[in-house]
């Protein structure tokens, strides 16, 4: 249960812990005969395919990642809004052939380019879509029917209410071997992280069609996965994105019992290797009712940063520059593999951060709230002296903790890779765990790890927005802490994301529903 106080967690998260000796020391290999697929295919279940001509999330990319107020919160959702969002999250935009294997990229980011990550639609019944519960299928553009029939208010009843006033709910479920097969054990993280970048392009596409979201982490486990159809000790949900609004649903928890489902999908990969302690986690992290949702969800306790008694002090200063449209962000948007060792300007970082540290709509977050800390080393930033740095978000600015260039520093915690010696700036998005787990237990772990995750996937994006790249990694966790000591003791890395200019221009993606009709069609493809 979550309200035990994270001991599970926390042993879970020293276990993965990432160092010299624990790198050198793995027997593990990849086995690429035995790569899973990264998509799940339904056996015998009809499905519909989405429109292949949708709106476009057309506001100013910025704008839409810091999440100012929609414009009309009552706008109601429809399947061409459904479709955008799930393009621009999720969908298919870079289609290639690898060593004679063809592979397709998506709109967001994913460790190992592995895609854990599936997403499943709740839907009380909207213009366009009848009610059911679906399964988005990216390579076939395409919805698979689960179940017929309105089951927002099983929904509602499993979330303590919170998707009550909401048509629309798409869940983010993790596939966990597909990135086991890469990470092992730690691979758990990744659920969170995966699952943080689609969130993130989502909440800026509902931002920029005016649509009212909240991310959802507190629900009962088992009947939302009951309800999703997903498969014990082989997936499960990570978190739900509530969309739009109407009128309040029922959610009373003795409604109509939810009948079992018998799917048939394809076999991920030959073979299968168990990693116990990711379900034994997840199991101890559950919520398993009404009750413990609602304590749970009112469970955090802000934290105060510790104070840094030094002087070098920098406030953020904003871009100036118009940035594109979101739709040519993410279209745009890879994972930078070769950065150039050249500078991005104060205004740059200091935007990126704005956006990034910005307020996100979750259950758990009180308004202004966050449980992670931004810290950074500053490689090369023009107007900002090298060193290491923490945001101080109560004063809006940069303190120093450190001064001098470290490029071999910021590779060498990124598991000694050079990507990371060449970016301008590596973030490493932190949070203090021991109180995380205190206040919150066991899921408060889950929620650390995915608020990085988005806030990661906004560093991603507003940095292309600012025509710079991004890449994230992982890292080793005990000599970050050691690195930005004695600001950082008792904090945890979550995730870390490098930035930096590119040494290569990369072409944009495209909306490969379109352009595989054109071609279908024989018609000119620009």
């Amino acid at each position: 249960m979550a309200s035990e106080t994270g001991s599970s967690a926390l042993r879970y998260h020293e276990a993965t812990k990432h160092s010299e000796l624990s790198l050198r020391m793995s027997p593990h290999y990849l086995d690429w005969d035995n790569k899973p697929s990264p998509f799940k295919v339904y056996k015998n279940l009809p499905m519909k395919s989405l429109p292949h001509e949708f709106p476009y999330p057309s506001e100013s990319s910025l704008k839409a990642l810091k999440g100012l107020e929609t414009h009309n919160s009552n706008k109601a959702v429809d399947l061409q809004d459904l479709t955008e969002i799930l393009f621009f999250s999720a969908g298919l935009t870079r289609k290639m052939k690898i060593g004679g294997e063809t592979q397709y990229m998506r709109a967001a980011s994913a460790t190992g380019a592995l895609y854990p990550i599936e997403l499943y639609i709740v839907s009380s019944g909207i213009p366009g879509l009848d009610a059911g519960i679906y399964h988005f299928n990216p390579l076939s553009f395409a919805l698979v029917q689960l179940r017929e029939g309105d089951y927002g208010p099983e929904l509602a009843a499993a979330t303590n209410g919170a998707t009550a006033l909401s048509p629309l709910t798409i869940a983010l479920t993790s596939l966990a071997w597909r990135n086991a097969w890469k990470y092992e054990a730690r691979s758990y993280r990744h659920w969170f992280w995966d699952g943080g970048v689609i969130a993130a392009n989502l909440l800026a596409i509902c931002q920029s069609e005016s649509l009212t979201t909240r991310l959802v982490m507190s629900f009962v486990d088992q009947e939302v996965d009951k309800l999703l159809g997903l498969e014990e000790e082989k997936e499960a949900t990570v978190a739900l994105a509530a969309i739009g609004s109407g009128s309040k649903k029922g959610s009373d928890p003795t409604q109509r019992k939810i009948p079992e489902l018998d799917l048939q999908t394809e076999e991920p990969s030959r073979e299968v290797a168990e990693y116990p302690i990711i379900w034994e986690t997840n199991r101890a992290s559950d919520l398993q009712s009404q009750i413990e949702v609602e304590r749970w969800r009112d469970s955090l306790t802000p934290v105060r940063p510790k104070a840094h008694e030094g002087e070098n002090i920098f406030p953020l200063r904003q871009s100036t520059e118009n940035p594109p449209s979101l739709k040519d962000v993410i279209l745009l948007r890879g994972s930078t593999r070769r950065f150039a060792q050249k500078p991005i300007s104060f205004e740059a970082l200091s935007t990126i951060i704005d956006c990034s540290a910005s307020q996100i709509p979750m259950d758990f977050l009180p308004d202004e709230q966050t449980l992670i800390e931004f810290y950074l080393i500053a490689n090369d930033v023009t107007g900002l002296p090298a060193g290491s740095y923490h945001y101080d978000k109560s004063r809006n600015s940069l303190e120093q903790l450190k001064e001098g260039k470290s490029r071999h520093a910021s590779g060498y915690l990124c598991l000694e890779q050079l990507l990371f010696s060449d970016a301008s700036v590596v973030f490493f998005l932190m949070t203090n765990l021991g109180i995380v787990l205190r206040n919150m237990g066991n899921r408060g772990y889950r929620a650390a790890q995915f608020e990085a995750g988005v806030r990661a996937g906004k560093i991603y994006l507003s940095a292309y927005s600012l025509g710079v790249g991004a890449s994230g990694s992982t890292f080793y966790d005990d000599a970050v802490t050691e690195f930005f000591s004695p600001h950082a003791e008792g904090m945890s890395t979550m995730i870390a994301v490098g930035v930096g200019v590119p040494a290569y221009r990369s072409r944009p993606g495209r909306i490969l529903p379109q352009f595989q009709k054109r071609l279908k069609h024989g018609n000119p493809i620009e």
